[in-house]
């Protein structure tokens, strides 16, 4: 299935189907960030999941690691009233250019879950 994406500084939200894509032009990529790797990133990571699972929000974290790239995912299924499948996918990548990325982190989220995230943001 075809997925859209809306991209902004360094964050990525799934938009509904029947939701068109915003006609404002995007921002400018960040100048550590080669044009497309966001993309590139999104790609590899939904190769991760299952076929029924779809990303609802990727968020770029800061790494502790100066070449080490990190995202924060919201994931569930696409069918409706899966909310209860929803899941939290912490995925790495070695580098900025790397062609593959690793599941280091998977967090059901259930009803009474509290989730608190510590840093600057």
């Amino acid at each position: 299935p075809r997925q859209s994406f809306v991209m902004v500084k360094g964050a990525a939200r799934l938009l509904p189907a029947e939701e068109p894509p915003p006609a404002e032009p995007p921002p400018a990529e960040p100048p550590s960030q080669a044009p497309g790797q966001q993309e590139q990133h999104l790609h590899l990571m939904m190769q991760l999941l299952r076929p029924q699972d779809a990303i609802r929000l990727a968020v770029r974290l800061e790494s502790a690691r100066p070449r080490r790239v990190r995202y924060l995912l919201v994931v569930r299924p696409e069918e409706a009233g899966a909310e209860a499948e929803t899941a939290l996918l912490g995925v790495d990548f070695a580098h900025e250019g790397a062609t593959r990325c690793t599941l280091g982190m998977v967090l059901p989220l259930w009803s009474d879950t509290q989730v608190f995230l510590d840093g600057d943001g």
